[in-house]
């Protein structure tokens, strides 16, 4: 496979006021992300929806704060998580559970958005996932959870042999501006020119900003940013012994009893930590 193009994200709102636009190619960062997860088949789709919604989320409600989307498959079994940081990186994870193959969105899967305050605070938001569909849940969790209509589309194509092609979506929000006559051309531009996912994919695969520019087709509007999206991790060895620094006095002390070094993975990218006594014993003092 050739070089690949970078992500990115492009938004555009209309000179009326009526509506504000997301386009988003997420390719290289769920590719990544299905990667470092070992995910395969259902999970890998599901997983590159996930993310897609996430940053869609972050940058539609809170673009300079962490958001993270959490997806609990039916029956409490298994989730799939996705971390969208104000920086334009993002990760995930995948979290199967013990006798669980395939994270389920069938009836009594949920999702949960958590994102940062201005005030610190987390804004957190819960809803069920309606007929297995991450876009749709996304759609409610902004009617419900932000009051926000809004119309969403995320999805992602694979080849035969399981390889991510390209993973991408929409956000068409409806601004306080907007009247009945735009409304019902947009509605019926989506559901005639822009449901079919596989078209929507292709025209994301080549630049986010020409799927824009055809959803608003006819209608004056501005592009007002544009932001660069990748797969990264916060994860370093000061978390690490940030994470440690949390357990009892008696745990740290039976971690440091033989002398070895402790050995650590981050469950997101697969980083591994090497983290000597000697560190351990520096959180001892603390305590």
């Amino acid at each position: 496979m050739g070089e690949q193009a970078q992500d990115f994200a492009v938004t555009g709102v209309t000179h009326d006021g009526a509506f504000r636009v997301i386009v988003l190619r997420s390719t290289q960062t769920t590719r990544r992300s299905i990667e470092t997860q070992s995910a395969e088949g259902q999970n890998a789709r599901h997983l590159a929806d996930v993310v897609t919604g996430t940053i869609l989320v972050r940058l539609t409600m809170a673009p300079t704060y962490r958001v993270q989307g959490i997806v609990r498959g039916a029956g409490g079994k298994g989730t799939l998580v996705g971390d969208s940081h104000p920086d334009g990186g993002a990760r995930s994870l995948l979290q199967r559970g013990k006798g669980v193959t395939e994270v389920s969105l069938g009836q009594g899967a949920i999702m949960q958005m958590m994102r940062t305050l201005p005030t610190g605070a987390v804004h957190q938001g819960v809803i069920e996932v309606p007929d297995g569909s991450v876009s749709a849940a996304l759609m409610t969790y902004f009617q419900a959870s932000e009051q926000i209509t809004s119309m969403v589309r995320v999805g992602s194509r694979f080849s035969a042999d399981g390889e991510l092609e390209v993973a991408g979506g929409y956000l068409v929000q409806l601004l306080p501006e907007v009247s009945r006559a735009p409304l019902a051309v947009m509605t019926e531009r989506l559901d005639l020119d822009f449901s079919d996912l596989d078209q929507v994919l292709e025209v994301v695969q080549r630049d986010p900003a020409e799927l824009l520019a055809e959803i608003l087709y006819g209608m004056r509007f501005a592009e007002t940013q544009r932001s660069e999206l990748r797969f990264s991790c916060h994860c370093s060895q000061v978390r690490v012994l940030a994470s440690l620094a949390s357990l009892p006095r008696s745990d740290i002390e039976e971690l440091m009893a033989d002398g070895t070094p402790i050995h650590m993975t981050c469950d997101y990218c697969g980083s591994e930590y090497e983290l000597p006594t000697s560190a351990l014993a520096g959180l001892l003092s603390k305590s």
